[in-house]
C-alpha cells in the first residue's frame, strides 16, 4: 500500500510486479523459457504476480494455461500485425494492467507492447525494468542496422534511460552495452532452471530407445532454435571434419522457417553426412531431458547467445558441454572446468569435437563438477528471492 508520506509498505499485502512480453510461444527459445522459470519461482517467494503478452495468429499458448494454474492474472492482446506485434488494445490494456502495481519487468525491447508498458511506467512513475535478452548485443544490433538504429533514436534508448534498472543476466551482456551510454544502473541476475526437473532423472537409454537407428553410437547433442545465430553452419562442417566414428549428431528444436530447415538439410547432403545426422524437432519436459541424459556431449556454436538456458540445462544432466566464446556465460564453464570454450570457426569447433569426443576421461572429469556447479548458481528459488528484494529498493524509491 502507498502510505501518506509516500512511501510504500508491503507489510499488509504481497508486492504486486507485472511482467511483460511480447509472446509466450516455447518455439521463441530461451527468454520464453526464463520467464516462465521466474514467473513460478516468484509466486513461490510470496510476490503477487501478472503476465501482460501479445499473441500472432498459429501461437502456441499452452504455457498460459499453466500460468493460470499457479493463480497468474494473465492478459492476452491479439491477434497481433506486423513486426512490431501491434494491436489496438495494446494501449488500453496496458494502462489497466498498470493499475495497483508496484514494479514493471519488460521482457525484450522491439515489439510494441514493450514500448507502451516503458512509457505508460514512466509516465506513472512506476519503476521499471527492461530485460534486453541479448538484443543489444553488437551482434545483434547490427542486423536489420538501419531499422534498429532508427528505432533505437525514435523510442528505444528514452525508454531504456528511463528505466529503473536494466536486467543483464551476464556480466558480458552488460558489459557488451557500454558503448550505448545507456543512464539506467544495471542488475545482473542470471536466469536459472528449476532444480526439482532435475533432481532426479530419467534412466539413461530413455531417448536413445526412441531413435532406433542411433544403436550404441556415440551422442553429440544441439538443442535450441534452428536459427542462422545458432552456428549449425559452422558445426555440421566441423562434425564432418572431425571424423568420429560410431558417432552421430542430434539436431533438436523448432526451425526458424522451413527454408531454414531445407538449408540445413541440404548441407548435411553435401557433407556426406546422411544417416550421421537426425533432427528430431523441438523435444518439450521430460523428453529433452533424456536426450541431455543420454548425450555424450551438449554443443551450442552460436554467433551470439545472450545467457543459454540449454547449456545451464545439459550440465544439470551431468553432460559436458561445448559452446562457443560467444554464449555468454562461457567465463563460468571454463572457470568451473564443465566444458570446453572455442572460437566461432569451424576448425576450432571440429579441434575440440574430435578431442572430448575421443577422450572419454576427458569428459568425465568435466562431468564430474557440472551438476555442482548449476545447483550453486542456477536455483530459480534463490534467484527469486533476490528479485523480491530488488523490486522492494525500486519501489521505495520511486
Amino acid at each position: 500500500m502507498i502510505k501518506n508520506d509516500g512511501h510504500v509498505d508491503f507489510v499488509d499485502a504481497p508486492m504486486h510486479v507485472v511482467h511483460v512480453v511480447s509472446s509466450l510461444d516455447p518455439r521463441h527459445g530461451g527468454p520464453v523459457t526464463a520467464l516462465m522459470g521466474l514467473v513460478e519461482a516468484q509466486c513461490h517467494a510470496g510476490l503477487k504476480v501478472s503476465v501482460l503478452a501479445t499473441w500472432n495468429s498459429g501461437d502456441n499458448l499452452d504455457l498460459a494455461d499453466r500460468l493460470r494454474e499457479l493463480k497468474v492474472n494473465i492478459e492476452l492482446i491479439g491477434p497481433c500485425v506486423g513486426a512490431i506485434r501491434w494491436h489496438r488494445e495494446i494501449g488500453p490494456t496496458v494502462r489497466r494492467a498498470l493499475d495497483s502495481v508496484q514494479v514493471v519487468h519488460i521482457h525484450a525491447i522491439w515489439e510494441e507492447v514493450l514500448h507502451v508498458s516503458a512509457r505508460q511506467s514512466h509516465r506513472r512513475h512506476i519503476p521499471y525494468l527492461i530485460r534486453p535478452c541479448g538484443m543489444l548485443d553488437p551482434w545483434c544490433l547490427a542486423q536489420s542496422r538501419l531499422k534498429k538504429r532508427l528505432y533505437m533514436a525514435l523510442r528505444l534508448k528514452r525508454n531504456l534511460d528511463h528505466a529503473a534498472a536494466i536486467h543483464f543476466t551476464t556480466q558480458e551482456e552488460s558489459r557488451l552495452t557500454k558503448p550505448l551510454r545507456i543512464k539506467a544502473p544495471s542488475i545482473v541476475e542470471p536466469n536459472g532452471i528449476d532444480l526439482q526437473e532435475f533432481g532426479k532423472l530419467p534412466d539413461p537409454g530413455c531417448f536413445r530407445r526412441q531413435l532406433k537407428d542411433i544403436g550404441d553410437q556415440q551422442i553429440i547433442l544441439f538443442l535450441s532454435r534452428l536459427h542462422p545465430k545458432k552456428g549449425l553452419e559452422l558445426l555440421i562442417p566441423a562434425f564432418r571434419q572431425a571424423n568420429l566414428q560410431d558417432t552421430v549428431l542430434v539436431i533438436a528444436g523448432p526451425a526458424d522457417s522451413p527454408a531454414y530447415l531445407q538449408k540445413l538439410q541440404s548441407l548435411v547432403e553435401a557433407n556426406g553426412l546422411d544417416g550421421r545426422v537426425e533432427f528430431v524437432g523441438m523435444l518439450h519436459g521430460k523428453r529433452r531431458i533424456e536426450a541431455m541424459v543420454d548425450a555424450d556431449l551438449f554443443v551450442l556454436p552460436s554467433y551470439q547467445e545472450n545467457f543459454g538456458v540449454a547449456v545451464v540445462e545439459a550440465l544439470a544432466t551431468g553432460t559436458a558441454v561445448l559452446i562457443s566464446d560467444q554464449v555468454n556465460i562461457c567465463s563460468q564453464v571454463s572457470d568451473a572446468k564443465v566444458g570446453a570454450v572455442v572460437p566461432v570457426d569451424t576448425a576450432s569447433l571440429a579441434t575440440a569435437l574430435k578431442s572430448l569426443m575421443s577422450d572419454e576421461q576427458l569428459r568425465r572429469n568435466a562431468e564430474s563438477g557440472a551438476r555442482d556447479f548449476v545447483f550453486r548458481a542456477y536455483d530459480w528459488q534463490h534467484i527469486a528471492k533476490r528479485w523480491k528484494q530488488h523490486y522492494l529498493q525500486m519501489a521505495s524509491k520511486s
